[in-house]
């Protein structure tokens, strides 16, 4: 039988598959779609998955990670929780059919009215598998959720790319996610319904702890929501889809990757940080050692975007899209230090303290609104970018005091070496990358110019990683030589 550690090591390795294999497929259809349909038909797609990013939030209701947080819970509980969510999923259908017209007319653009409806159905599909997912994340089997969700992605990718050729229209990816949505839920269901079958058992009052640990999460989820996409919502109502369009294909490039990849190590181990959530030495070493991977992982693809984004652009989504290139880098900043962020969440789920996480994001959205209704009404996609830049900023420098320290004691340099550490391997990084945009710009063409300096920098982050001296990369090293990868990762402090 396969120990803790060994579990969690397998899953990082299938999560990582997985979610690289759902990142490549994702960029892929939004390269397709971005030069293939007009910028208003853009738009009006990426507006309307925002707004349902919200209904979707409202339809788990945080079952899924309350599941996870227990560490044991009864058939008729599941079963209890089974049925809440699919009735949660049919109320917030009805409800998004319903508002769906008054949605369109608050933000300006009428046509988002049958996206919203279409998409509204994927809440009747989604719910039935959720929880089947959750219990084979509960048993770290990443194996079978990485196979699941790559194949319905695959599902999903293979109907937008081929219906977009002949009908360019927005319509196309939201029936591709339905596609998607479908294809997930029946297989997460063949496979769930061989651990457990939901009966016709309802008693709600078994399920109120899992009820108050969803309720802090969804709050807490809202109020992310609001200020991950705010500033989409705002662009669209001011400035029109198209250039909310724009604003969102910059923010899917420098912000969503990350967003996906870090769940590779974080949603890993969140039931292993869960297992181990009174032992808080323990849960202190291992946290600062994820926060450094993570960077190691985020910081040098994220500076390097940041200075290949002028080439990147063109080359990529065409010229059409050239506005989106300082938006673009200022966001690689966001992503970057949202990054750093994420595994804070991870760490606040498996000590069952959703409600720090929700208190401070209440404090954050006085900040965040007014920077981003500003920066929109003065400074048009731009503004809204630096006003969200600048929220960042103090969200990462106010971490540390407002979620980490009450959860993990005292340990400021510890969390600041954590961040200063994949900041500085990434240097060499940027300076190549720059250098060599500086001094080839204009004598070689665009796509090799783009391939030197990504390679160039690649090569340098790997020089960087070679000669540091580093107790964690020293460690990692030793590790990945001896092929054991992530294994110190989850050893006692």
């Amino acid at each position: 039988m396969m120990s803790l550690r060994e579990k969690t090591i397998s899953g990082a390795k299938w999560s990582a598959i997985s979610t690289v294999i759902i990142i490549g497929l994702g960029l892929a259809q939004m390269t397709v779609l971005a030069r293939i349909i007009d910028n208003h038909q853009f738009g009006l797609l990426t507006v309307a998955l925002v707004i349902i990013a919200l209904a979707d939030t409202l339809s788990d209701f945080g079952i899924a990670n309350s599941i996870i947080q227990r560490r044991d819970i009864s058939h008729g509980e599941l079963t209890t929780l089974y049925w809440l969510n699919v009735g949660l999923g049919v109320v917030v259908c009805v409800v998004m059919f319903g508002l769906s017209a008054v949605i369109a007319r608050v933000l300006h653009n009428p046509d988002l009215e049958p996206l919203i409806k279409t998409l509204s159905l994927a809440f009747v599909i989604i719910p039935h598998g959720q929880q089947y997912r959750a219990l084979l994340q509960k048993e770290l089997a990443f194996n079978k959720i990485g196979a699941v969700e790559t194949l319905s992605v695959m599902a999903g990718f293979t109907f937008t790319v081929i219906s977009a050729w002949f009908w360019p229209l927005a319509m196309t990816a939201i029936l591709g996610y339905l596609v998607n949505s479908l294809v997930r839920t029946v297989l997460f269901g063949w496979l769930g319904r061989r651990i457990y079958r939901p009966g016709l058992h309802f008693a709600p009052r078994s399920v109120l702890s899992n009820l108050r640990f969803g309720a802090w999460l969804t709050a807490d989820s809202i109020i992310n929501y609001v200020n991950t996409n705010l500033s989409t919502l705002v662009l669209a109502r001011i400035l029109g889809a198209s250039v909310a369009g724009g604003y969102q294909l910059a923010w899917n490039v420098a912000v969503v990757p990350p967003m996906k990849l870090n769940p590779i190590i974080t949603r890993v181990l969140f039931p292993a940080f869960a297992k181990i959530q009174d032992d808080t030495a323990k849960l202190r070493v291992n946290f600062y050692k994820l926060l450094s991977l993570v960077g190691i992982i985020n910081f040098p693809a994220l500076l390097g975007l940041m200075v290949v984004a002028n080439h990147f652009v063109p080359l990529v989504f065409g010229a059409k899209w050239d506005f989106i290139v300082p938006i673009l880098q200022l966001l690689c900043v966001v992503g970057l230090l949202r990054a750093i962020g994420n595994p804070i969440g991870s760490l606040l789920m498996a000590k069952a303290r959703v409600d720090i996480s929700f208190k401070f994001n209440v404090f954050k959205i006085f900040l965040f609104i007014p920077a981003i209704i500003a920066g929109g009404l003065l400074g048009g996609a731009l503004g809204v970018t630096l006003g969200f830049l600048a929220v960042q900023v103090i969200n990462t420098v106010l971490s540390y005091f407002v979620m980490i320290k009450p959860v993990l004691g005292p340990s400021y340099r510890d969390y600041v070496r954590s961040i200063w550490l994949p900041f500085y391997l990434s240097i060499p990084t940027l300076a190549v990358s720059y250098g060599l945009g500086l001094a080839l710009g204009g004598r070689i063409a665009l796509g090799p110019l783009l391939a030197v300096q990504i390679g160039a920098g690649a090569l340098a982050f790997a020089l960087a990683l070679v000669l540091s001296r580093n107790p964690l990369v020293v460690e990692l090293k030793r590790q990945f030589c001896r092929s054991d990868r992530l294994k110190t990762l989850l050893r006692a402090g």
